[in-house]
């Protein structure tokens, strides 16, 4: 019996096995952007900080039962846990003011009365290169939408902008795209378009080619009668 020999040429192998071994790439920048915007607005720091208050004051909590059972501590052991309920107080009151923030911005549109005028500040974020306000934040545009409907005589100021990445022409035309989006939804849920004093400033200032959330933002700032919860929370 004849034995046959089938060769494959080296350079096909090696190709396959790289294919092979070739692990997907990673989306940071999505990823990041996607946990940036999941820790976004007033009502997920409260629990942050709330989050921090409980492990803090746990710290303190063990120390003190240590202390009462006689256990063995030293002078730093001491002002660790001073320290710990120390923050654990200033989480607390933090979390309190942000959920307090948070109740103004979802009740003031329920509560306004003629009086004094106040700013109302809301912002909202994209993903790097994005146009589109994450999914979880519309309802900030559209409690503001709601507001603008039932008071005509109202207006807001719309800024766009965007990081550094990119040129500046391109980031230029995303923050124009930005601002374009959230007017869109603002006129989707009752504001008309003479209520939008729109301005698009492309880059913001910062660091060239240099990613940040906080400059991926549209912020909206309207002036209406004044409204706060917890008022004398400081």
């Amino acid at each position: 019996m004849n034995k046959q020999c089938i060769y494959v040429p080296f350079a096909v192998l090696v190709a396959s096995l790289a294919a092979c071994s070739a692990t997907p790439q990673k989306d940071i920048p999505g990823l990041s952007s996607g946990i940036d915007a999941a820790n976004a607005g007033h009502y997920r720091q409260a629990i942050m900080h709330e989050e921090q208050a409980e492990k803090k004051l746990a710290e303190a909590d063990k120390a003190l039962a240590n202390w009462k059972n006689d256990h063995y501590w030293n002078i730093n052991d001491q002002q660790k846990a001073k320290d710990a309920a120390q923050a654990a107080a200033e989480h607390r009151l933090a979390s309190e003011k942000e959920t307090c923030q948070w109740l103004t911005q979802v009740h003031s549109q329920n509560h306004l009365q003629d009086g004094p005028l106040s700013a109302q500040h809301t912002a909202v974020f994209f993903a790097n290169g994005s146009a589109a306000p994450y999914q979880s934040e519309e309802h900030e545009i559209a409690i503001l939408g709601t507001f603008l409907e039932n008071h005509p005589e109202a207006s807001v100021d719309i800024v766009a902008s965007t990081d550094t990445v990119g040129n500046a022409a391109s980031n230029q035309n995303l923050s124009d795209k930005r601002a374009s989006s959230v007017s869109k939804i603002l006129i989707k849920h009752g504001a008309k378009a003479e209520q939008l004093h729109i301005k698009t400033v492309g880059e913001a200032h910062g660091p060239d080619n240099t990613r940040d959330q906080n400059h991926r933002v549209v912020s909206m700032v309207t002036v209406h009668p004044a409204y706060s919860d917890c008022p004398d929370l400081k």
